[in-house]
C-alpha cells in the first residue's frame, strides 16, 4: 500500500488515467494529464529553477487548475508547499515566507504588489511542464506542506504536515464521507485551506469543479452538474438566502467544518433541501480531522460534531479542553520547539484549545473556544451558546458574539448579526430574543445588525476584526434597556 500522498495519488492516476480529475477555466484535465503536468513541473523546478528536495516554496493565487498542478509539482519534486492566503497584506505574506525560509513563491492570479513584493516569484502559468527522468521518492515522514495559522493568538506559526499525515487525513475522510470515482465536487473554498476537500477527492478518483472563489449564483450553476461541495457554516447560510434552491437540490451531499454549525441553520438546510445529505467534521490546522458526523448522526443530534475516527483518540483534559492523538496530526510547528511542546500533552496528543464533552455514546460536543471565552463578573460565558440562540431567531441568517470592555462587569457579550433578506428585523428584536432565552449572566448587553460579517480567507467570521469595528464605532450597538 502506498505510504505517501504522492504515491497514493500517483497510483490513482495510473488506474484512472482517462477519467476527469479537474474541470475549470473552460477545460478538463484527466488524471493522466494532471499528474503528467505535475511531474513535468517537478522536473522543471529541480532542473531549471535550482530547487532541491526539502526546499520550501510559497504558493499564492486564486483557485484554478494551474494551482493544483503547481502544488503537486512542488510535492513531486520532494519539496514543501507553503500555501498563502492571498487576502493578506504583502508584508504579512513576506513575513510568513521568511519565517519558514521559503526560497521562492509561485504566483497565480495576484496583483502586481504581491508579485513584486514576494520576489523571487515565478508565474504559475509560466512553469514549464516537461522533461523526463526519475523524481525524488519522499518518505512518509518527510515534510510535504506547511500551513500558516491565522495568527489570532500572536505571530503566525507554520504547521508542518508530512506526506504520511496528509495521506492519513485524506483516507480518514474518504472512508467516512461519500467520496468516490463518480464524485464531481465543487471547489470554491480557497485552495490554501481546502486540503480536506481536494485530497480525498483525488485519492478516490473523483473530480474537482474549480471555481475561482465563492459566489452563490455561480455555485448554484455548478451544482446542476456536480454532486457535492465542501463549505463553512456562514457560506451555507448565504447559499440558502441567495442561491436558487432548485439548483442546489441536485447535489447528493455537502460537508462543512471550520466553525460551529448552529442547529437552527442545519434545520433550515434540511427543510429547504431535504434530499441533500449533510456531513460535518471537526478538526484544526494542526489535526485535520478529529471527528466526523454522518448525515444520520446529525439528524439525531444536530448539536454534536460527531464521533472520533477509529484511528483517533480523543479525551477531555482537566479544565474541559479536548485533546486528540491521531496519525493525521502535524509533525510540529516549523522551527518552534517551544510552541510545539506547548501544543502537546505529555503523551503526544494535540491540545485543541476547544472546550467540550464526550457523552456515553462517544459523541463529541463543543462548548466553546477557550481563548474566546468571555469572563463577565468572574463568570465564564461561551460565545457559541449565545450565537446558537441568536440564530434561532427566524429573521437572522448568522451571528457572532464577542466580548467588549465593561466598567461594571469587566467584559460583556454583544451580538452582531446578519439578517435574512427583506424581513424587517431590527437589532433590538434580536437582543430581546437572546435576553428572553438565556439565563441572566449569559444575556448579551447589546446587539447590532450588519449586511455582511468580516471574514477570514475561507469565510470564517473574523472575530478580532468585528471587535475592533465595535470599539472604533464602525459597528453601532443597540443597548439593552
Amino acid at each position: 500500500m502506498p505510504a505517501t500522498l504522492v504515491d497514493w495519488i500517483g497510483t490513482v492516476a495510473r488506474a484512472q488515467a482517462g477519467r476527469p480529475a479537474v474541470h475549470g477555466d473552460g477545460l478538463t484535465w484527466s488524471y493522466e494529464q494532471l499528474w503528467a503536468r505535475a511531474g513535468g513541473i517537478a522536473r522543471h523546478l529541480l532542473r531549471d529553477r535550482g530547487l532541491v528536495p526539502g526546499d520550501r516554496v510559497g504558493i499564492v493565487g486564486a483557485n484554478e487548475p494551474a494551482y493544483l498542478a503547481a502544488y503537486f509539482g512542488v510535492l513531486r519534486a520532494g519539496c514543501v508547499a507553503v500555501p498563502l492566503n492571498a487576502m493578506l497584506d504583502v508584508e504579512d505574506m513576506r513575513a510568513q515566507l521568511a519565517h519558514v525560509g521559503a526560497v521562492a513563491t509561485i504566483a497565480g492570479e495576484v496583483g502586481a504588489a504581491a508579485r513584486d513584493g514576494l520576489a523571487p516569484t515565478w508565474a504559475m502559468r509560466d512553469l514549464v511542464a516537461g522533461g523526463t527522468g526519475p523524481l525524488p521518492q519522499p518518505a512518509s515522514g518527510d515534510p510535504a506542506c506547511i500551513y500558516l495559522t491565522s495568527g489570532s493568538t500572536g505571530r503566525p506559526k507554520g504547521v508542518v504536515h508530512t506526506q504520511g499525515s496528509l495521506l492519513h487525513m485524506a483516507l480518514q475522510l474518504a472512508s467516512t464521507l461519500p467520496f468516490g470515482p463518480e464524485e464531481r465536487s465543487i471547489a470554491f473554498l480557497p485552495f490554501f485551506a481546502s486540503a480536506e476537500q481536494v485530497l480525498p477527492v483525488l485519492c478516490t478518483g473523483g473530480s474537482l469543479d474549480v471555481l475561482p472563489g465563492f459566489d452563490p449564483e455561480r455555485v448554484a450553476r455548478a451544482a446542476r452538474h456536480a454532486t457535492s461541495f465542501d463549505a463553512v457554516p456562514t457560506v451555507m447560510a448565504r447559499l440558502l438566502d441567495r442561491a436558487p434552491l432548485e439548483d442546489l437540490a441536485r447535489l447528493r451531499w455537502v460537508s462543512f467544518a471550520s466553525e460551529p454549525m448552529p442547529a437552527s441553520l442545519l434545520r433550515r438546510w434540511w427543510d429547504a433541501l431535504p434530499d441533500v445529505a449533510t456531513y460535518q467534521f471537526y478538526g484544526m490546522t494542526e489535526l485535520i480531522p478529529a471527528t466526523v458526523a454522518s448525515n444520520r448522526l446529525q439528524r439525531e443530534e444536530p448539536t454534536s460534531v460527531g464521533v472520533p475516527f477509529p484511528s483517533a483518540r480523543l479525551s477531555v483534559l482537566e479544565g474541559g479542553e479536548l485533546a486528540c492523538h491521531s496519525p493525521a496530526q502535524m509533525a510540529g510547528y516549523y522551527a518552534d520547539e517551544a510552541a510545539t511542546a506547548a501544543a502537546l500533552t505529555a503523551d503526544g496528543a494535540i491540545r485543541t484549545g476547544d472546550a467540550g464533552r464526550i457523552d456515553e455514546r462517544g459523541r463529541v460536543f463543543l462548548t466553546g473556544r477557550l481563548k474566546d471565552l468571555i469572563i463577565s463578573g468572574g463568570l465564564n460565558i461561551a460565545p457559541a451558546e449565545i450565537e446558537a440562540v441568536a440564530c434561532e431567531h427566524p429573521g437572522i441568517l448568522t451571528a457572532v458574539v464577542v466580548g467588549i470592555p465593561d466598567d461594571r462587569w469587566g467584559e460583556t457579550p454583544v451580538v452582531v448579526a446578519v439578517p435574512t433578506r427583506d424581513n424587517g428585523v431590527a437589532a433590538r428584536d434580536v437582543l430581546h430574543h437572546c435576553r428572553r432565552e438565556l439565563t441572566p449572566f449569559k444575556r448579551p448587553s447589546a446587539a447590532a445588525l450588519v449586511d455582511v460579517l468580516p471574514a477570514t480567507g475561507i469565510g470564517k467570521s473574523a472575530k478580532a476584526e468585528i471587535r475592533r469595528r465595535i470599539l472604533d464605532g464602525e459597528i453601532v450597538l443597540v443597548r439593552a434597556d
